[in-house]
């Protein structure tokens, strides 16, 4: 399952899976680490290379507060399914700068990377729907930040495509 984090004013795409009863995470596009953690009520232990961490994680739906010896953080917590049932919805997104897939679809070209600078209106991927190609175009001038999807991939309504940083008036 993808969530998205909110830290500090920066957003982080975590991928947490169950697998052969261990927990793997990767945050970004990190290479994924399978990792120990336990919850006891709000209480929580991470185990990670022979180092415990211990913590109180006190929160509702979307903000939380862990507590630990070092200090505490705050962060929202927003799962994939939440945010395209957002879209689906019509609700604006905080990070309007992105690019979502508008429909079920399978990418059949991306045209960018990491890296890349893109124009307003520049194609930056095709998506096959329903036996049509559609080009999907950048509606901002700005830095590709990372691409969410593979060519080849199916995605549903609201899966992060391509993000991007938008330049700025310097």
């Amino acid at each position: 399952m993808i969530f998205f984090l909110r830290y500090q004013d920066k957003e982080y795409r975590v991928r947490v899976e169950s697998r052969e009863k261990k927990l793997h995470v990767s945050f970004d596009h990190d290479p994924e680490e399978s990792i120990d953690l336990f919850f006891f009520g709000n209480d929580c232990t991470f185990i990670d290379q022979n180092n415990v961490f211990n913590a109180n994680i006190v929160g509702n739906k979307s903000d939380y507060t862990v507590w630990r010896p070092q200090g505490s953080l705050h962060f929202q917590v927003e799962s994939e399914y939440r945010r395209i049932v957002g879209i689906l919805r019509g609700q604006s997104l905080e990070a309007s700068n992105n690019i979502y897939a508008k429909m079920p679809g399978k990418m059949a070209k991306i045209f960018v990377k990491p890296g890349d600078t893109v124009t307003a209106g520049q194609a930056v991927a095709v998506m096959e729907a329903m036996k049509m190609e559609n080009e999907i175009r950048s509606t901002i001038e700005g830095e590709v930040i990372s691409v969410g999807v593979k060519e080849g991939q199916a995605v549903e309504t609201g899966t992060l495509l391509i993000e991007l940083k938008p330049q700025s008036d310097d």
